[in-house]
């Protein structure tokens, strides 16, 4: 099954250069006209953070404009959850905190075979 042996191949990329994390999830719920918080911490999951340079078009600057984004990926089977109202995953690692802001699940043949996170550093 071909998204089997692409699964492997990012579980094998991931341990190249692999960051343990401990993802601490931060879940708000409605009450009494507020919210609650809750928060939870995740068994400690490996992940591969990496820098990735992106042009961006700006149209009030009249050009293109090339940032660096900080990503990380995951397997397949990873917890995590893209940040929202009632959501929040972040961690630390070398030193840093970063929170997940995206979460995409990257397909082949129907199922996923990794997800692809956008973090930023708080």
């Amino acid at each position: 099954m071909l998204y089997i042996s692409i699964r492997e191949r990012q579980a094998s990329l991931i341990e190249q250069n692999k960051a343990s994390i401990v993802i601490t999830r931060i879940t708000r719920t409605a009450a009494d006209g507020g919210w609650t918080e809750a928060t939870s911490t995740l068994a400690s999951q490996d992940v591969r953070i990496y820098f990735k340079k992106s042009r961006t078009l700006i149209i009030n600057e009249g050009g293109y404009h090339s940032e660096r984004v900080t990503k990380m990926i995951m397997k397949w089977d990873a917890s995590v959850l893209p940040e929202s109202a009632t959501n929040l995953d972040k961690f630390t690692y070398g030193g840093k905190t970063y929170k997940v802001y995206d979460v995409k699940d990257v397909y082949t043949q129907g199922y996923i075979i990794f997800k692809e996170c956008s973090i930023i550093e708080l």
